[in-house]
């Protein structure tokens, strides 16, 4: 098929509404001839005929009859296409794709959105939620715009930026009567033979605990593992296990456990993470300035 434009298809469709191609030409602002090649570049495209004169009229045949729908779906189409780039650029009416991890969902997330949305409302947000790890790899392929996650992933600073939101000191989560509910710091090396409480592979939380661990010498024994911090908190306070958890996460609240801080001290990193030398968007660049207090 040869190649065809869109003016081409504007004319065809403009003649085949009117029926008339000097009117047409004149209320298109173009020669005659110009608008007369435009209609047979069309046709040259299709292989057919696609008019055929009725006195002074043009009118269309059975093959220009099937095809008119064909060519305004293609118009339409294509100016829905510009119409989502042109939101796509427009940084008030655009949108985010926000990746974030479990433990996120009930403080940073909500308070960064409800603070957001208020000073640009008109920003949509796609919202996925899921491993650390995972949530790394979608924002290397190009699946999301931006990822709060923790801790700092090894891409930072090559293929992957990173701004660093919250230091959360790590303790050691123990029940309550357990030999190691005591006050003060605690090495983790005195929890090595106990049965621990941990987050899935993948997870932040879990990459921290086999880093520290691996580091003083020793795997954890895991006897569950989950994807919500909160529910590793509530089966310590069961007397499940032990576990790592953040001394300071606001909604993770520890009843019936004790937390002793690490030591030497260790913490959790939160930050956003975005793809290193992505394409100009500015409805995202403009959610990650935001967030990053820029």
């Amino acid at each position: 098929m040869n190649d065809i434009s869109v003016v081409d298809l504007r004319g065809f469709i403009a003649v085949a509404e009117s029926g008339h191609l000097t009117e047409t030409a004149q209320a298109l602002g173009i020669p005659q001839p110009t608008l007369t090649r435009r209609i047979r570049r069309v046709e040259r495209a299709v292989g057919a005929s696609l008019f055929d004169r009725v006195g002074r009229r043009l009118a269309l045949n059975s093959r220009g009859r099937a095809y008119l729908p064909h060519a305004r779906a293609a118009l339409g189409d294509l100016a829905e296409g510009g119409a989502k780039v042109a939101r796509l650029m427009d940084p008030e009416r655009g949108t985010v794709r926000l990746d974030f991890m479990h433990s996120l969902g009930t403080w940073m997330v909500p308070d960064l959105l409800r603070d957001y949305r208020a000073l640009h409302p008109g920003v949509d947000f796609q919202l996925h939620q899921g491993a650390a790890r995972v949530l790394i790899e979608r924002v290397l392929a190009d699946a999301a715009d931006v990822a709060l996650v923790g801790p700092r992933p090894a891409e930072a600073g090559d293929t992957l930026g990173w701004h660093q939101l919250e230091l959360q000191r790590l303790a050691l989560a123990v029940p309550e009567g357990h030999r190691l509910a005591v006050e003060g710091p605690v090495d983790l090396r005195e929890a090595a033979d106990e049965a621990f409480i941990g987050m899935l592979p993948g997870y932040g939380t879990r990459m921290l605990l086999d880093r520290i661990a691996g580091g003083l010498g020793f795997t954890p024994q895991l006897v569950f593992e989950s994807m919500e911090l909160t529910t590793v908190a509530g089966l310590v306070s069961a007397g499940l296990g032990v576990a790592l958890l953040p001394l300071d996460d606001p909604y993770l609240a520890p009843q019936g456990l004790v937390l002793r801080p690490l030591d030497p001290p260790q913490h959790r990193e939160l930050g956003l993470v975005w793809r290193a030398g992505a394409q100009e968007a500015p409805p995202v660049d403009q959610f990650r300035r935001f967030v990053m207090g820029v």
